[in-house]
C-alpha cells in the first residue's frame, strides 16, 4: 500500500582511529566530525563531495569537490591544505564552492598561500547564490540553500538529476519516439531528486520549507543545544536549539535525519536523551548522532581512507 512505511534498516556505525564517525545508510556513507566551536568536516564519499573541511582530515582529501557553508574558522581552516596535498598527491585540482559574497577573500586567502609556498597549487573557486544549481554533470547537481547562521552562510543540496518519458507518451515505440524528437516534440521532462542536504550552522528558519530540505533521503542539519538554560545562548550564536528541532520536525519527510555540531556543554549520551524525552521514541527512529559513537565498531586507521602516500619527494 503506498502508505506504508518503510521497514527500519540497520544502521551500520563506525569509527576511525581519531574517532571521525563513519554512518552507513544503504549505497550512502556519511564519514565526517562536528562538533561545536572545533571542527566541522563531513564527506559523502560516493558523491565525491565534501560539506565543510575543517582541518581537512585525511580522507577528506579523496572528494574533488567541497562544499563551504560559511567563513568561520572551525569550517574553513583546512582549505589550504586540503588543495595543496591534492596537488602533492598528483590529484586533479579540488573544486571549492563557497558563498558569493566570500568568493574574494576566500580567493585572496588561497594566493596568500601560494606565495607562502612558493608553488602554484590550482584549485577551482565556483561563488554560489542561495537558489542557484551547480551542474556537476549531466545527472548530478548541487544546489545552495540560504541558511540562517548570521552574515553569508549556504547549505546545500545534492541533486540526482533524471530526464523521464512524459506520462502521455508512455506505451510508444522506440521507432516513434525517436520520429518525435526529429520532429522537436519534447518527449521527456526533468527530475531533480534531493539525495542528501547538508546545512552547516543554522538557527531555524525558511531554510527548513525548503522541498530539498524536507524530501532529501538524509538531512544533515545542525542541533547545537539541547538544555533548557542554553536557549539564550541558541539565539546568540544563531544555532540550532532542540526546541526548534522538535518544531521543523513534523514537516521534514527525510527517511534519516542526522546531527550534526552537537556542544561539549551537553554532550552526545545526554542530548540524545533529552531529545527522545521530548519528541518521543518514534520520531527518534529516523534520528542518528554524528558523533554517537556507542556500539560503534573501529573502521580503522584514518590513513587508510585517504590517498595513496605521493611518490614526489617532499
Amino acid at each position: 500500500m503506498a502508505d506504508e512505511k518503510p521497514k527500519p534498516v540497520p544502521i551500520e556505525k563506525s569509527f576511525l582511529v581519531q574517532k571521525f564517525a563513519k554512518l552507513r545508510f544503504g549505497t550512502t556513507s556519511v564519514v565526517g566530525y562536528s562538533v561545536a566551536g572545533e571542527e566541522t568536516v563531513v564527506q559523502i564519499p560516493e558523491l565525491n563531495v565534501c560539506f565543510d573541511i575543517g582541518r581537512a582530515p585525511h580522507f577528506s582529501l579523496t572528494s574533488d569537490i567541497v562544499c563551504i557553508t560559511h567563513s568561520h574558522m572551525d569550517h574553513l581552516a583546512g582549505l589550504g591544505y586540503y588543495l595543496s596535498q591534492r596537488a602533492f598527491q598528483g590529484m586533479k585540482p579540488g573544486t571549492v564552492i563557497v558563498p558569493r559574497e566570500i568568493e574574494r577573500p576566500v580567493d585572496q586567502l588561497l594566493r596568500c598561500w601560494r606565495e607562502v609556498e612558493r608553488q602554484g597549487t590550482p584549485y577551482t573557486l565556483i561563488p554560489m547564490s542561495a537558489g542557484q544549481l551547480y551542474e556537476v554533470r549531466r545527472d548530478f547537481g548541487i544546489r545552495a540553500l540560504a541558511t540562517h547562521h548570521g552574515g553569508p552562510s549556504l547549505g546545500y543540496a545534492l541533486i540526482s538529476i533524471r530526464e523521464k518519458l512524459k506520462p502521455e507518451y508512455m506505451g510508444r515505440t522506440g521507432p516513434e519516439l525517436a520520429q518525435m524528437r526529429k520532429q522537436g516534440v519534447q518527449i521527456q521532462y526533468r527530475l531533480e531528486v534531493p539525495l542528501v542536504v547538508f546545512l552547516g550552522d543554522t538557527t531555524i528558519g525558511s531554510v527548513f520549507d525548503h522541498p530539498d530540505v524536507q524530501n532529501a533521503q538524509i538531512l544533515i542539519t545542525e542541533c547545537t543545544f539541547f538544555d533548557s538554560d542554553h536557549r539564550a545562548k541558541a539565539k546568540a550564536g544563531k544555532h540550532m536549539h532542540m526546541e526548534h528541532l522538535a518544531e521543523v520536525l513534523p514537516k521534514l519527510n527525510n527517511r534519516y535525519i542526522i546531527i550534526s555540531h552537537v556542544s561539549r556543554r551537553t554532550g552526545i549520551r545526554r542530548a540524545r536523551s533529552l531529545l527522545r524525552k521530548r519528541i518521543g521514541a518514534e520520531q527518534m527512529q529516523r534520528i542518528h548522532f554524528l558523533m554517537d559513537f556507542e556500539g560503534a565498531r573501529d573502521e580503522g586507521d584514518v590513513e587508510n581512507v585517504g590517498p595513496p602516500p605521493a611518490d614526489t619527494k617532499e
